[in-house]
């Protein structure tokens, strides 16, 4: 194992955590985007992950309401879970209160953009008559856009195509995630 911090993640942040941790010393093992969708595989990879880790305090950066006993699954690993129910809080903070009493919202990262498939067709098996059942009840999608990626336009159409949803681009910073970071590294 490599020397340096542990840290475990859900693989949706991965490119926002890089960009926040730089060149700290972590060694950081990342979840599959896709497991939330599993309870039983997102607690067999969340367990096997943590005990592969080893001894000592062992930082985890998944939503604690992407697993009904996440933070007692952890807990027994000598760990602790960032202070945030999904990924979505962890970058929007109180905002996402704001634009949810705006409407119906469905959230979407860079790193779901990128895993949409993996996430909904392949781990949920919805085709597109279950996609736009599921997806027709939100008024819109909202894309959070941290600027460190690139947003690939056509997965962008592709997805609005799937969904059937409108699909709106918003600009959010990291301070958020750095603060939850801060707190969960005791930094």
């Amino acid at each position: 194992m490599l020397s340096g911090k542990k840290l475990l993640c859900c693989g949706i942040l991965r490119h926002e955590l890089e960009h926040l941790l730089g060149d700290q010393n972590f060694n950081i093992t990342y979840l599959d985007a896709a497991l939330h969708v599993d309870f039983d595989k997102l607690a067999q990879s969340v367990t096997a992950d943590l005990r592969d880790m080893g001894d000592g305090y062992n930082p985890v950066v998944i939503g604690n309401q992407c697993h009904p006993e996440m933070e007692q699954m952890v807990a027994k690993y000598g760990g602790r879970v960032i202070r945030a129910k999904s990924c979505i809080e962890m970058l929007m903070g109180e905002k996402m209160a704001e634009l949810d009493a705006e409407a119906k919202t469905f959230y979407l990262t860079s790193g779901w953009l990128e895993n949409w498939r993996q996430i909904f067709r392949e781990g949920l098996g919805w085709d597109a008559i279950d996609a736009r059942q599921n997806f027709g009840y939100y008024d819109r999608i909202l894309l959070l856009d941290t600027g460190i990626i690139p947003i690939d336009d056509i997965d962008l159409l592709e997805f609005y195509d799937y969904a059937q949803v409108p699909v709106e681009i918003v600009s959010v910073d990291l301070n958020n995630l750095r603060q939850l970071l801060d707190q969960l590294l005791g930094g």
